[in-house]
């Protein structure tokens, strides 16, 4: 990027020209300027009080169609209540002119602003000022995104800040969601697309900045939070997202909803209990709502418990379907809405094998 006092260089050498050229002075928005269009996108959007990532420009031509260096522009807030910097702008060789900024204002609504040059007609930017709450930013499953915290951001009940990424799972399966960050202590949760809370993690291990979410996850849209611990910590970080196709294994926080079916195994790195390997699924279930768990397997004698997270009371088991199978199932009607425990073992121990689990 041209230094500020090259600009002015450039653009004073180009004035010199015209006025030799033509005979004028330098009281218009530069000679031969005939027409101003918008150079950047003029519908944009940002949230409430926050600046637009793009800030708006235009490009002034003359009658030839040609750019047209030096020309003065203006950029004011015409509506909304917003402000800006660099309102007063010359537009380098290319015929361009950037405003420093636009921060749109305090209630969400359109904001408009215009870009003038001597009598040219005006050119006007629209933004929507919205609520940051609403704004989700897309992420694709297998990627990374970086983000920042700031006070502009999403601010939830307990005073921190998150940005919201819109997750659209096209291939069932087991994703790992992953956030790192250098200066403040991460938090990730994972909602289904009306908002409704299905996964979180603080901590991976004894690393405060890195917080990961293994779920498996039905095809569907989702809602990734990135979120610190603690309230008013804003910051950089990143975000990413792997389609695992490793077994659960040892006492691992697996995640899962309704509406999903996944091939598993029980095997001696599992989580054990009196040698009975078992694999262990939070979910979250809404009280009233039934749900359907099935175990079935020809390599194991398939066993099915629930009960709430944090509470070893089995509230639901099964070993035999009926007494034509040795298929685990069990319908389940939660008395409130809450994380539960959803484990698949069998009643012998030392007992391995691949089985399918199904949650509808």
């Amino acid at each position: 990027m041209k230094s500020l006092q090259s600009l002015e260089a450039r653009a004073g050498l180009i004035a010199m020209v015209v006025l030799q050229a033509c005979g004028g002075d330098a009281s218009g928005p530069g000679e031969g300027a005939a027409s101003i269009a918008a150079n950047s996108s003029t519908t944009l959007s940002a949230a409430v009080g926050a600046p637009v990532t793009e800030p708006p420009s235009v490009v002034v031509r003359n009658q030839s169609g040609q750019p047209v260096a030096g020309a003065r522009v203006s950029f004011s807030v015409a509506t909304g209540g917003g402000r800006v910097t660099g309102g007063n702008a010359t537009t380098d060789a290319s015929g361009v002119a950037t405003v420093g900024s636009w921060t749109l204002g305090p209630t969400a609504g359109s904001n408009t602003l215009t870009a003038t040059a001597g009598n040219l007609p005006a050119v006007t930017f629209t933004a929507d000022g919205a609520d940051p709450c609403t704004i989700l930013t897309n992420h694709t499953p297998g990627s990374t995104s970086q983000g920042e915290l700031s006070t502009f951001d999403c601010q939830l009940g307990d005073g921190t800040y998150a940005d919201l990424y819109a997750v659209n799972v096209t291939t069932p399966g087991t994703y790992v969601f992953t956030q790192t960050a250098a200066t403040f202590d991460t938090y990730l949760l994972l909602a289904g697309s009306s908002g409704g809370l299905l996964a979180l993690n603080d901590d991976v291990g004894t690393d405060t900045t890195k917080s990961s979410i293994k779920a498996i996850l039905p095809a569907a849209s989702f809602i990734l939070a990135a979120n610190s611990f603690s309230p008013n910590r804003t910051g950089g970080y990143s975000v990413s997202s792997t389609l695992s196709s490793a077994h659960i294994t040892g006492c691992e926080e697996v995640f899962t909803v309704p509406g999903v079916t996944t091939e598993q195994s029980l095997e001696s790195s599992d989580c054990a209990l009196n040698g009975i390997f078992g694999d262990q699924y939070v979910i979250v279930l809404i009280a009233d709502q039934p749900v359907t768990v099935s175990m079935t397997s020809t390599a194991v004698d398939p066993y099915l418990e629930i009960h709430i997270f944090g509470d070893l009371t089995i509230l639901a088991s099964n070993d035999n379907a009926d007494a034509a199978t040795t298929n685990a199932t069990v319908v389940f009607t939660p008395q409130e809405s809450a994380f539960y425990i959803i484990t698949a073992r069998t009643q012998t121990a030392g007992m391995s094998g691949n089985y399918t689990l199904t949650i509808q």
